[in-house]
């Protein structure tokens, strides 16, 4: 026995040795060799989780250390590494009751007063969290991690010169603690001072040149600087190391605003990527895209012709050049865009335009097709789904179409042969659902990409209105406007939305916003974990659907639009989200339903009702005190181009059918007739459901801030923040740096009469309700 026990301890002596030369495979190994010999060896399991941590192995870890803890509860060290575990998994409950359980057996013990703040910080409670770090560094003054963490907690309270000298405190100490630099640059970025912090993250990737964090903060620093090619090729360099979801956000942010004066290889692939998996949400890349797209030579040449003839349409050969559709076989960005999200830019719009046309009288003269045109028609005839069918046609064309319909309808009735090509031209000017019997097309035989297009337009929309159906009526519609409004989005759901990116570890709804706004002050309340959240007004479904995957929660969407709930529902069952309900309502009568919320959504919604104020008071009545609420409202200063298109439309004499709406796009973008050319530069401009929106809203209020202050201050509301781009809040603290928070609504407010497209899309923002005392 003493024997075995001697050997124990040799073999996890070797254990150690092979650890510490970074040997992991080897070292557990020894460490499970010694345990069989000695199952009741404490040091051993703790030192075997230890190493299974550094593996990512946290399961097996986690039984390691309880393994160690039941031998041996009065080990300090075993509670402590176990709490850290439990805090790098976001257990942070259970991760502070093992930082408490070590204090309690070594009240000295430095490591597990500065992991307990650590933990105690990212629950918000800044107050502990700060005394904690403290004391850990009275027990250890030359603490470097302990002066990095107070570093950061600091930085979160808005004493931002405190927090920069602790954090260079951390590196005096250890000149080589990446975590520390990392922190440094990320404050001086934040400051505006994106020299210093580019010079901060080169200095620490001369260290690590593999140090991807360092990598992704240079990017942004370089990109803050207006270096933004270097800053993309920063970003690219991080991603072909670590393909990690910071890497990808940023490329977003990055590549997003820019417009190509010529084609990259490199950024097209990471393009199709990005668009695909998806990355974001693919409209945000959408002007970027189209503006790479047309930096091709072959497709570019092609745009081009298309642009210049309009709206003279050109024969294939003029359009597509000897070459006919081949000459687009290999651009797979243009595909993955065009089955991605609405086309946002008018010279390829024209090009699709005569390329459907083209597509169209080629399939009435012949039924052939190579495998370069059936890819490129079958995403074509998807864009055209996606959009609604916003393309211009002439009055030949559509009778054309027309009879195709007719035939393809008939073929489905009898059982004759049908044509990959004029199935493709008729579903570029109809939706294929909308056929009798267009179900039989699901059970011919297709090639791929007819198959994609055929999912999309006929069982996508068959399962809708499967869904439809059992969706309960959570109140009556009465309203007047609301009526109105609802047969809007009966007639144009919106918006029609492919894909959004996936989270895989949703969070607490506090520590949710926490991430989003660090420098926000935050009114404590209880926090169950699992928020009850309400969608008002959902559309089909894509805010909620992030919301539902960014943090723990149940949600209740309600709509008006039962049609849009048919696509949100599809879209919740297609990301595999269980804790969604979804019911027909008009929020103003939402009060009758006995429920009340930890959070609200309503965006793009309130300034759609006859008083939004009302409404916005409604939904306050069911939101918990201490719950947060999300809104979207239009600005009345960003919304001036729209307002005076609106009434050249009005002079013009257009209704609201698709139609009328395809008609009047042409003449906006006429020059001799636009009142405001910028107006394709919103993206809702390209799509009938979502131009309807923008243009032809049967009920539309504009806000302002001072009227929003007014409302906030008259309610007990604090801001938290607005959602908007990274250069935007840069912008706004480098006017405002008394206001690291970025919530005050006068400063905004002289923000947005200097920049007065600030909120072109909406103010969104979230606020807190105060707690009750």
């Amino acid at each position: 026995m003493q024997g075995e026990s001697a050997d124990a301890r040799s073999i996890f002596a070797r254990g150690v040795a092979l650890h510490q030369a970074g040997r992991l495979d080897e070292a557990i190994a020894c460490y499970h060799q010694a345990l069989g010999l000695r199952p009741d060896l404490a040091p051993a399991h703790n030192n075997l989780g230890n190493a299974l941590c550094e593996q990512n192995k946290f399961d097996e870890a986690e039984s390691s250390y309880r393994r160690g803890l039941a031998l041996q509860p009065d080990q300090a060290e075993l509670h402590n590494n176990l709490g850290t575990l439990l805090f790098e998994q976001e257990r942070l409950d259970d991760a502070v009751t093992c930082y408490r359980n070590a204090l309690a057996l070594a009240p000295g013990y430095a490591e597990a007063h500065n992991n307990l703040g650590a933990a105690l910080h990212r629950q918000g409670k800044l107050d502990e969290a700060e005394a904690s770090i403290r004391h850990a560094l009275v027990l250890r003054p030359d603490f470097a991690g302990a002066h990095d963490n107070l570093g950061m907690l600091l930085w979160e309270r808005g004493k931002s010169e405190d927090a920069l000298a602790s954090t260079r405190r951390a590196l005096v100490l250890a000149p080589e603690f990446s975590r520390a630099q990392n922190n440094l640059g990320f404050m001086l970025k934040e400051q505006g001072r994106a020299g210093e912090a580019a010079a901060v993250y080169q200095q620490l990737l001369q260290i690590n040149s593999r140090d991807s964090d360092a990598l992704i903060g240079l990017a942004e620093a370089l990109a803050a600087q207006g270096d933004t090619m270097t800053a993309l090729e920063t970003i690219l360099q991080s991603l072909r190391r670590k393909d990690t979801a910071k890497a990808k956000q940023i490329f977003v942010e990055i590549a997003g605003p820019l417009r190509w004066a010529h084609d990259d290889h490199q950024v097209r692939k990471m393009m199709v990527r990005a668009l695909m998996e998806p990355w974001a949400r693919p409209a945000e890349l959408a002007r970027s895209c189209a503006s790479l797209i047309k930096q091709k030579v072959q497709t570019g040449e092609c745009v081009s012709r298309a642009a210049q003839a309009w709206p003279r349409p050109l024969p294939a050969t003029e359009l597509l050049g000897p070459n006919g559709p081949s000459v687009l076989a290999d651009d797979e960005l243009l595909r993955a865009y065009l089955v991605s999200t609405q086309n946002t830019d008018v010279e390829l719009e024209r090009f699709l335009t005569m390329a459907r046309r083209l597509l169209l009288f080629d399939a009435a003269a012949s039924d052939s097709v190579d495998d370069a045109g059936l890819e490129f028609f079958a995403a074509l005839a998807r864009q055209c789904f996606i959009n609604d069918y916003v393309f211009f046609h002439a009055e030949d064309e559509i009778q054309q179409a027309s009879r195709l319909r007719d035939a393809l309808a008939a073929a489905l009735e009898s059982g004759t042969s049908i044509s990959v090509m004029r199935l493709l031209a008729v579903a570029a000017y109809f939706p294929l659902h909308s056929l009798p019997g267009a179900n039989r097309l699901l059970d011919l035989p297709w090639p791929g990409p007819v198959t994609a297009l055929l999912l999309e337009q006929v069982r996508e929309p068959e399962e809708e209105g499967r869904l439809r159906a059992p969706i309960p009526r959570l109140t009556s519609i009465e309203d007047v406007v609301s009526r109105r409004v609802q047969s809007q989005y009966e007639e144009n759901p919106y918006p029609r939305w492919i894909r959004i990116p996936r989270r895989e570890k949703p969070m607490t709804i506090t520590d949710y916003l926490r991430h989003k706004f660090p420098f926000s002050v935050f009114e404590q309340r209880s926090d169950s974990g699992i928020a009850e959240v309400l969608s008002a007004g959902c559309g089909t479904g894509q805010l909620a659907l992030q919301l539902a995957q960014g943090m723990t929660s149940r949600v209740l969407a309600v709509d008006l639009s039962r049609k849009s709930l048919g696509y949100a529902g599809r879209k919740a069952a297609e990301l595999s989200l269980t804790a969604i309900e979804f019911a027909q309502a008009d929020l103003l009568k939402l009060s009758i339903i006995g429920r009340r919320f930890d959070a609200v959504e309503c965006s793009g919604v309130l300034h759609h009702l006859a008083d939004p104020f009302a409404g916005w008071r409604m939904l306050l009545s069911l939101l918990r005190p201490g719950g947060y609420m999300t809104l979207g409202l239009y600005s009345k200063m960003a919304r001036r181009g729209i307002v005076e298109a609106r009434r050249r439309i009005a002079h013009w004499g257009y209704g609201t059918s698709a139609e009328d709406i395809r008609r009047c796009r042409q003449d906006l973008l006429d020059l001799n007739k636009n009142p405001d050319p910028g107006i394709a530069g919103s993206d809702d401009f390209f799509g009938i459901s979502s131009c309807r929106d923008l243009l032809f809203h049967s009920q539309e209020h504009q806000m302002e801030l001072p009227a929003i202050a007014e409302f906030l201050h008259d309610n007990d509301l604090t801001l938290l923040g607005f959602e908007t781009d990274r250069g935007t809040l840069l912008a706004y603290r480098l006017r405002f740096p008394g206001d690291p928070a970025a919530v005050n609504l006068q400063n905004w407010h002289e923000f947005e009469n200097e920049n007065p497209d600030t909120f072109s899309g909406m103010y969104r923002f979230w606020i807190q309700k105060r707690v009750e005392c």
